[in-house]
């Protein structure tokens, strides 16, 4: 069987995005930042309606800078709640996600309510689907993803350093604020990247469960980085096959069940924090390295 020329340069640009998703996500929940992803990502929706409505293109770029303003604009309304209230991070987080998603999902229905031309298929941002990709969309995904991987090998040593001992960095004169915010946005960089692939509702599965899966095999900090991207990678390749195997099939939830059936494995094999190695003990020293 030949594979289309095409679905081999989104699978690739995909991919690049599955892998700089694992890395990022793992600095993002090594800092116990996961929420704030997952209020970004819903945030995106009601950023993609509007990039449509105000420029009436369906062009990703533009689709996903809205998706990437509103996605930045609610991380900043998470900062103001929690700075500015008494809200526990839970419950500001849980408000903002739901007004950012109930305006995204009024948006879209009033765009296919009013039949606006070129409105049609937007919804496909909610579970993502990679058959709408072009050359140059994926080209595009993959180059966002190679700059989100600099940014994190220029900063991993400040970025690690905040995430296991902020009070420690701050005494030693770090900014951990504008690291943490960094983070923050990087994250959502690669939230918004991701939406093709698996969408507003599940692309914060592709930041979180790699890195989860990746920390049950080692304890440092290269190797988990490693270890999540590639298991971000081999779940948005197998997201991606399986939506051009299967018409109509949205890409997002195949990518999630293959991320989670990884993250059983690693459950039950990982060494010393695995099902087995805590049954067995000694007799399963092994570790990544």
């Amino acid at each position: 069987m030949t594979i289309p020329y095409n679905t081999l340069v989104v699978a690739a640009g995909v991919a690049a995005v599955g892998f700089a998703a694992g890395v990022v996500g793992s600095l993002g929940v090594l800092r116990k930042r996961a929420l704030a992803g997952d209020a970004a990502a819903h945030a995106t929706l009601a950023g993609v309606a509007t990039a449509f409505l105000v420029s009436g293109r369906r062009d990703l770029p533009v689709l996903l800078a809205g998706g990437l303003a509103s996605a930045l604009l609610s991380l900043g309304g998470l900062v103001l709640i929690r700075r500015f209230t008494k809200t526990r991070d839970d419950a500001a987080t849980a408000i903002v996600l739901g007004v950012s998603f109930g305006i995204g999902i009024a948006l879209l229905s009033g765009i296919t309510a009013r039949g606006i031309p070129g409105g049609g298929g937007l919804e496909q941002f909610l579970l993502g689907h990679t058959a709408a990709l072009t050359a140059a969309d994926a080209a595009l995904l993959a180059g966002v993803s190679i700059a989100a991987l600099a940014a994190v090998w220029l900063g991993l040593k400040e970025a690690t350093l905040v995430a296991f001992d902020p009070a420690f960095a701050a005494a030693s004169g770090w900014p951990v604020a504008v690291v943490d915010y960094c983070l923050v946005a990087l994250v959502a960089v690669m939230v918004v990247v991701g939406l093709p692939a698996a969408g507003a509702v599940l692309v914060t599965a592709l930041v979180v469960i790699p890195p989860v899966a990746a920390r049950l095999w080692t304890d440092r900090v290269g190797p988990m980085l490693l270890v999540s991207g590639c298991i971000g990678l081999v779940a948005a390749v197998a997201g991606v096959v399986a939506s051009g195997l299967v018409p109509r099939l949205a890409t997002g939830p195949m990518i999630v069940l293959t991320a989670a059936a990884i993250f059983f494995v690693s459950l039950l094999f990982a060494p010393r924090r695995g099902w087995l190695a805590k049954r067995l003990g000694p007799r399963f020293p092994l570790t990544v390295e």
